[in-house]
């Protein structure tokens, strides 16, 4: 008998939300001064680059989305304590919720506001949702950035061709696909950003509550699933 996947951990859900992550960060760079929303390995270069030419008021706009991303891997960790009643997962919910609301407010905020306080709320936000999703039929993966991703897909893709085992060519579909979607994530930020500006962050708000009404379903379903094993 075939295992069951649970929703978030599906090839699916991973593409979506990979896609999800590339959208953002383009719409960070386009928009909101080169900086990045989820790849705070980027951010941290741009400050040691800052220091070392002596550019020393553009720190906090790097060091702020750093900080605030941090806050939201510690968010999504009291969430999981907190609300992941019967661990059903429940606690996705309300961290999908925070992030929907997040990119509606930021559809509002025009160039004029400060860029920090914008990349502040996206890099929290993106934080929840690499912290909350983090695998794909039980491998690894990051949803807001793509190094380790492409990585997995080259070492994957040399293991097929050295032993022809199978798993390594699975392996290497799924990161292949999940590499893809964060690259047309990026593609289609950059042609929406170009038509409606700062609102673009609204499509993303609106995908993602479409996804969070099929994680809603599908948790509905394993509590009903629970309840009937327990009778």
């Amino acid at each position: 008998m075939q295992k069951k996947i649970n929703f978030h951990d599906r090839l699916g859900t991973a593409m979506f939300l990979t896609f999800i992550g590339g959208f953002l960060d383009a719409y960070c760079v386009i928009l909101r001064g080169g900086v990045f929303a989820s790849a705070q390995t980027g951010n941290i270069v741009f400050i040691g680059v800052d220091i070392a030419t002596n550019q020393w008021s553009q720190l906090p706009e790097k060091i702020m989305p750093i900080i605030a991303f941090g806050i939201g891997v510690i968010i999504v960790q009291l969430a999981r304590r907190h609300f992941n009643t019967a661990r059903l997962n429940i606690w996705r919910l309300w961290l999908l919720a925070l992030q929907i609301i997040v990119l509606i407010i930021v559809g509002f905020l025009s160039t004029a506001v400060p860029n920090m306080i914008v990349t502040t709320m996206l890099s929290m936000s993106m934080a929840t949702q690499l912290a909350s999703y983090s695998t794909v039929n039980g491998y690894p993966y990051a949803n807001t950035f793509t190094t380790g991703n492409y990585r997995k897909l080259v070492e994957n893709c040399y293991l097929f061709i050295a032993t022809k085992e199978k798993k390594y060519q699975q392996k290497a579909k799924y990161f292949g696909l999940i590499v893809g979607s964060f690259f047309i994530g990026t593609i289609g930020s950059g042609f929406l950003v170009k038509v409606i500006n700062v609102r673009a962050a609204w499509l993303a708000a609106a995908l993602l509550a479409i996804f969070f009404a099929l994680q809603l379903y599908f948790t509905e379903e394993v509590i009903a699933e629970t309840k009937k094993m327990s009778r």
